[in-house]
């Protein structure tokens, strides 16, 4: 069985596969990879599924060595320097590894979050059917660390040939703009907080994270002053607190809660958030349909 060792783990490194949806009602949030789209592309370099595992590495830093054969990477998402045995490689590419190498992840020169794809994906035993790392309720694997030996999975897929990966797209841009819709709860804010709400350009705070990115900029103003019964929350919601200030939940959301959510981001556009770092500047498209409870 191939296996990756861990020389150094870097700041924080997580597998993540395409997470554990439907499981709401247990309490259970759907995890899986944040920038979505940098893992399902890392996945097809490789020939996996989209459902295969991944390394989801937090800035930089990770090295791991290949055991037990030959293997195909591919590293997608924010940018920075890749390298095998010291020497350099290509980002959003296959690259082969031979036994013995080291992969070597560097630290970000844009962004925040990589992804390191294994031909097979990463394997191991999985809860509610996914591997995808919950360090908050303690399901999936485990935070990767110094000495862990990861297993590699059977190959299966095609891998991409040249010019076959089509356009890339960027997540890394100066400005995001997030596509949304209005509601559950935007009744709660008055006319003049909705209005501000959609003109402001937000700024992202250094308090973000999986579980949600918290905006900096004027607070909003609620036409409802009173308390609100916790209820139900998705990846995306904009949930305003009692500061006035937005959080935009991220994958590792909390099932429920108990403050108003003025909208709903699309799911694309919220994963835009993965690699948006502290200053990234936010504004919010947010369309006349309304997201209902009930």
């Amino acid at each position: 069985m191939t296996t990756l060792e861990v020389v150094a783990p870097g700041l924080r490194t997580l597998v993540q596969d395409a997470g554990r949806p439907g499981l709401a009602a247990l309490g259970i949030s759907a995890c899986g990879a944040w920038d979505r789209a940098a893992h399902e592309l890392g996945n097809r370099l490789v020939g996996n599924s989209r459902q295969a595992a991944s390394l989801e590495v937090l800035l930089g830093g990770l090295q791991v060595r290949v055991h037990g054969g030959d293997l195909l990477i591919a590293v997608t998402g924010a940018e920075g320097p890749l390298s095998v045995d010291s020497r350099p490689a290509a980002l959003f590419s296959p690259v082969l590894v031979h036994d013995g190498q080291v992969i070597e992840l560097g630290q970000v020169t844009r962004g925040l979050r990589r992804y390191l794809s294994v031909r097979g994906g990463i394997e191991g035993d999985r809860d509610f059917g996914s591997l995808a790392s919950d360090p908050t309720r303690g399901l999936g694997l485990p935070v990767v660390k110094t000495g862990d030996e990861l297993a590699v999975g059977q190959a299966q897929g095609r891998v991409l040939g040249s010019g076959e990966m089509g356009g890339v797209v960027s997540h890394l841009r100066e400005e995001l703009s997030l596509r949304a819709v209005w509601g559950p709860r935007d009744d709660w804010f008055s006319t003049a907080g909705r209005q501000s709400f959609v003109d402001q350009l937000w700024h992202v705070t250094d308090q973000a994270d999986r579980v949600g990115s918290r905006l900096a900029g004027e607070p909003l103003e609620r036409e409802v002053a009173g308390e609100l019964a916790s209820e139900a929350t998705v990846r995306g919601a904009v949930q305003v607190p009692a500061s006035g200030l937005p959080v935009v939940f991220g994958p590792d959301h909390p099932t429920t809660g108990g403050y108003p959510v003025i909208c709903v981001v699309d799911g694309p556009d919220a994963d835009l958030l993965s690699q948006a770092v502290p200053g990234q500047k936010v504004r919010f498209l947010v369309s006349k349909p309304r997201v209902h409870l009930g």
